[in-house]
């Protein structure tokens, strides 16, 4: 399937732009883009000692740093890895108005008729025949059985594998602190539909939300850290500056950290309840993304002087603690490569990996995994290949 997109950014236009937006621009896009994932839900942490790996052959001045573009809707399908062994691709229609899901829990060598799960948008139909703008439904995939789109505002939730739908809103159960049996749920870049913190009990499919949040702002990353702890980012478009919250018992209570206008952070990852990672947009146009690392639970925060391009949107920790981000090669389409980027000293110093692959600029970590897109070249399918540590690879079949 050459036509496949992921949910993410055109890179073609990448070193195209002349006055590039700010980050916080993407918020207002990403309600016009045909789809949308969280990438890999945090329910695989508790799975990582089953992934079986394989070695594969190697292959100051406030100005607006260079963000990626959206991308051109051609075929309109995303995938979402929820396990080592397990993900779901979801195939948005032309129009934005009707999302089936596929499952597969076997790595791709089976998967579950596109017609089993589908959801079709009421308001979003109505919209396209009244010719006014509403954008297309909005997809989530919070876990293997429970799905979240929103239609055109209307939050609708299926716990059974997109085979029925509910009430959003009313489906979603509140709680001061989330169950130890639930997993919060994965999210990056801006994070739509989801607004707030969401877990998944992944015994029923039941999916919780918090009674109260640590800032007024939006949520815009979240990472659940291997402890258990959590990390989110909140900030909202148009409006500067950010916070990064972490949680140490379930959402009950948080330490927050206001990074004012210096460091509008777009990312953070976790280790444990005390050190984590925050991405953070350049000072200038020529700048690198900065790195800031924190080792008392948010608290306080210092730059740990890593040259990362301005291109890389994306940071997990893999099962060794190594830190794992996603770029590019910087070379010209249709020759640009996907890179993956590893620091094993703190952030201080990140070393590429792999280079592997066409650059989507898809959301493409989770915590403890990594991974880069294969395209069908008609001696094998569209693929993925995942690492949890940058050394070791696994292959994962894509939906034909």
């Amino acid at each position: 399937m050459s036509g496949r997109e992921f949910s993410g950014f055109d890179v073609d236009t990448l070193t195209e732009a002349v006055s590039p937006p700010p980050f916080d621009a993407l918020r207002s896009t990403a309600r016009s883009r045909r789809h949308r994932s969280v990438a890999m839900v945090a329910a695989a942490l508790v799975a990582l000692a089953g992934l079986a790996v394989v070695p594969l052959v190697a292959g100051a001045d406030g100005a607006d740093p260079v963000v990626p573009a959206q991308p051109s809707p051609v075929h309109g399908d995303d995938f979402t890895l929820t396990g080592p062994e397990s993900g779901v691709d979801v195939d948005v229609s032309e129009d934005g108005c009707v999302v089936r899901f596929a499952y597969t829990g076997d790595r791709g060598r089976t998967w579950s008729d596109w017609d089993a799960a589908r959801f079709q948008g009421a308001r979003c139909v109505a919209s396209s025949r009244t010719a006014t703008p509403s954008g297309p439904v909005e997809v989530a995939v919070l876990s293997d059985r429970s799905y979240l789109v929103s239609d055109v505002g209307l939050l609708r939730l299926s716990t059974d594998y997109g085979r029925t739908w509910r009430d959003g809103n009313s489906a979603i159960v509140a709680v001061p602190r989330f169950p130890e049996t639930a997993r919060p749920v994965f999210c990056g870049f801006g994070c739509e539909p989801l607004s707030e913190p969401l877990a998944v009990d992944p015994s029923n499919g039941t999916v919780y939300r918090l009674t109260t949040a640590p800032s007024w702002r939006h949520l815009y990353s979240l990472y659940p850290a291997a402890d258990g702890a959590i990390w989110a980012v909140y900030r909202m478009g148009g409006v500067s500056g950010s916070n990064v919250a972490r949680s140490a018992d379930g959402g009950a209570t948080w330490t927050t950290w206001d990074a004012g206008d210096d460091a509008n952070v777009v990312a953070v990852v976790g280790l444990d309840d005390r050190e984590g990672y925050a991405l953070a947009e350049p000072r200038t146009t020529s700048g690198g993304m900065r790195l800031l690392r924190t080792t008392d639970g948010a608290k306080t925060w210092t730059d740990t002087g890593a040259d990362l391009p301005q291109q890389t949107w994306e940071l997990t920790v893999g099962w060794d603690g190594s830190l794992l981000a996603i770029t590019s090669d910087g070379g010209t389409e249709p020759k640009r490569l996907a890179r993956l980027l590893v620091s094993r000293d703190d952030g201080r110093r990140f070393t590429v990996a792999r280079e592997y692959g066409p650059a989507v600029g898809s959301i493409s970590v989770t915590p403890g995994y990594a991974w880069l897109f294969g395209r069908d070249d008609g001696s094998e399918p569209d693929h993925l290949i995942v690492t949890t540590d940058a050394t070791t690879w696994t292959r994962f079949a894509l939906k034909p």
